[in-house]
């Protein structure tokens, strides 16, 4: 009896922590994933550097570099952003330098491509 009670007295709190555990808070930040590409059918490009700054001011949030598939993520939270290629990696050029604006969702992954030609 003595032993059923003390495996009992153990179990107890790990129970109640597993149900704790099992009902998380919803997610507050959401994933920013940039591409670097080249060509009709997309060629990685990597080391290309982008900037992440909050929408409307000069607030860096995140400097990314592209790796070898061309892409880089971040989490950031809610919100408003731009992103930026600030370094073109040698032999290439961008083809359009205007900055990407994204909306970041709770839970979610936002994406987007920045295009190069590459020699």
């Amino acid at each position: 009896m003595r032993r059923t009670l003390l495996a009992l007295t153990a179990l107890a709190p790990l129970a109640v922590a597993g149900v704790a555990a099992a009902d998380p808070a919803p997610p507050q930040d959401g994933t920013l994933t940039v591409r670097a590409v080249t060509g009709r059918e997309p060629i990685p490009v990597n080391r290309a550097q982008i900037t992440v700054t909050a929408c409307d001011t000069d607030q860096v949030v995140a400097t990314l570099v592209s790796g070898k598939d061309g892409s880089a993520t971040v989490t950031l939270p809610v919100g408003c952003y731009e992103a930026r290629v600030t370094t073109v990696p040698g032999g290439c050029g961008l083809n359009d330098r205007e900055p990407a604006r994204l909306q970041v969702a709770a839970g979610t992954e936002v994406r987007t491509d920045f295009r190069f030609g590459c020699a």
